[in-house]
């Protein structure tokens, strides 16, 4: 998707869909030049929608993979590996129903 800026240049958004747990949260990438695992981190603090502190409860991302169960590496660039609107799926160290709010 490209938009434009003030000064009249095209700029892209990206934005991928991350499954965290129970909840489905729209990220948006910019031009999507980050690594996979940023997706995971993002994903992770922003399921606590109240304080973006979820690795309280959710820990480090595990594995991410898309939206067919293919592994994605942490490493990798996002549109590289991606598609704009794709959605990822990030699996957690730590069950949310297993832990607590400090």
């Amino acid at each position: 998707m490209a938009e434009h800026t003030l000064d009249g240049t095209k700029a892209e958004y990206w934005y991928i869909y991350v499954k965290v747990a129970d909840k489905i949260i729209k990220v948006s990438c910019g031009d999507a030049r980050q690594r996979v695992k940023w997706l995971g981190n993002v994903g992770i603090a922003r399921w606590d929608e109240e304080n973006h502190q979820g690795w309280k409860r959710l820990g480090i991302p595990t594995n991410i993979s898309d939206i067919n169960g293919k592994h994605l590496q942490p490493g990798a660039i996002i549109r590289d590996v991606l598609r704009n609107g794709d959605h990822v799926i990030i699996r957690t160290s730590l069950n949310p129903s297993e832990t607590k709010f400090a």
